[in-house]
């Protein structure tokens, strides 16, 4: 019941196996541009998670080119964020957890537990 399409695979210098997820995003308001500010967001966050756990890359780069304007002006931003699976492994853990819960109330045909963000 798990799967994913990762938009691209890596190999380092080291030969290690990674992935490659690519977003682009217009930021139209300032609280959008702080949750890029030195953090993937966690939407985003969790999606590379999920492919960590798939397909057992030992890492991934999530690149994301940010669009925003400035007085008329286009600005575009390109930032990397790389993502080492030795230091994400618990939140891993905790997703194949999660994932696993939710598929067994998909089996029963039983609604999941609604989880919503924080506001």
């Amino acid at each position: 019941f798990i799967f994913c399409t990762p938009d691209g695979e890596l190999t380092d210098a080291e030969c290690r196996r990674g992935g490659l997820e690519i977003k682009t995003t217009e930021i139209l308001q300032s609280s959008q541009k702080k949750k890029w500010d030195n953090r993937v967001p966690d939407n985003y966050y969790i999606q590379v998670l999920h492919y960590l756990m798939v397909t057992e890359f030992e890492y991934a780069v999530l690149k994301a080119q940010l669009k925003f304007e400035i007085d008329g002006e286009v600005y575009l931003q390109t930032k990397h964020y790389p993502i080492e699976r030795s230091e994400v492994e618990d939140d891993i853990q905790y997703l194949i957890d999660a994932e696993r819960e939710f598929w067994e109330s998909v089996q029963v045909k039983k609604e999941p537990p609604l989880i919503l963000p924080e506001i």
